[in-house]
């Protein structure tokens, strides 16, 4: 799993129960300050099971109930709207973004770093797309923590989400799945282009974006470091479109900041989960976009 899954999950335990809890927690599954979860690694999905078996403990509320909560807050956080803006500037609606977030996964399963994302299907059940049934599978069973994703899709665009369990792995049946509806208007569709304009470039800054993805290599054997990239767009005397510009002038952590969030939807690799990383070490390249 990715570390923001962690980052984030321990980021909605301090708010939601407060920092003594989250004290007791890091105890409770031996965290120290050294091993705290960073967001551009991976962890073992056991990381997750043992630290929501000692939060369901401490909090005295069921495994189920958490990670409902969480699916949401995730999907609302800060953190999660900063890192993965780039994703979030493609969606307008609940319904837009869960159809994201299955492609996204997809792209994140042609990454190097072993991640297995759970994949969805979805079957319309509606003209205007508000009303689907939606299908899971995964060894992990987190369907509470999808349930949560989607009421947190719907609260991101002034929506609701209703959700009714049809089938459940957690029950022996062979996948889960969701009828779901969207009822409310998004507040996307009353939005001027330049609103919506305005909003993508809070979200996630294209040029920059398109400009990191042009000055990386396509494989891993052709893989740069950071400073290498940074001498790549330092070359480039125009934006990708073909548009001529002024010679770009981009400071090294604002390509940092574009190479993050474009990881965190998987349109970038890198060897941060290899033995012997370290951050001027680490070389990055576009990851595949398809499975030829």
């Amino acid at each position: 799993m990715k570390g923001l899954i962690f980052v984030v999950w321990e980021k909605y335990l301090g708010e939601r129960f407060g920092s003594n809890f989250l004290k007791n927690y890091r105890e409770a599954i031996g965290e120290t300050a050294d091993t705290l979860p960073v967001t551009d690694r991976t962890y073992p999905d056991a990381h997750l099971v043992k630290g929501l078996g000692a939060a369901s403990r401490l909090a005295v509320l069921s495994e189920d109930k958490l990670l409902v909560e969480y699916g949401r807050y995730f999907l609302i956080n800060g953190l999660v709207e900063y890192l993965c803006g780039y994703l979030l500037a493609q969606s307008w609606c609940g319904y837009d973004l869960l159809l994201q977030m299955r492609d996204a996964h997809a792209q994140m399963r042609r990454t190097p770093d072993g991640l297995t994302p759970p994949l969805f299907e979805y079957e319309v059940l509606s003209e205007d797309h508000n009303h689907m049934i939606l299908t899971y599978v995964s060894d992990r069973r987190l369907c509470s923590l999808l349930q949560g994703c989607i009421y947190g899709a719907a609260e991101r665009f002034g929506e609701r989400a209703y959700v009714r369990e049809l089938s459940c792995l957690k029950r022996g049946d062979p996948v889960c799945r969701f009828e779901v509806r969207f009822e409310g208007e998004s507040w996307a569709k009353k939005a001027t282009p330049e609103m919506i304009a305005a909003e993508k470039q809070r979200l996630s800054n294209q040029g920059i974006s398109q400009l990191v993805l042009q000055a990386l290599p396509g494989d891993a054997a052709g893989g740069v470091t950071l400073a290498g990239v940074k001498r790549t767009i330092d070359q480039l005397h125009s934006f990708p479109g073909g548009q001529r510009t002024q010679r770009p002038s981009l400071h090294i952590s604002q390509i940092y900041t574009s190479i993050s969030k474009l990881q965190q939807v998987g349109l970038i690799a890198s060897t941060a989960n290899q033995p012997g990383d370290t951050f001027e070490t680490r070389r990055y390249w576009r990851a595949p976009t398809s499975d030829r």
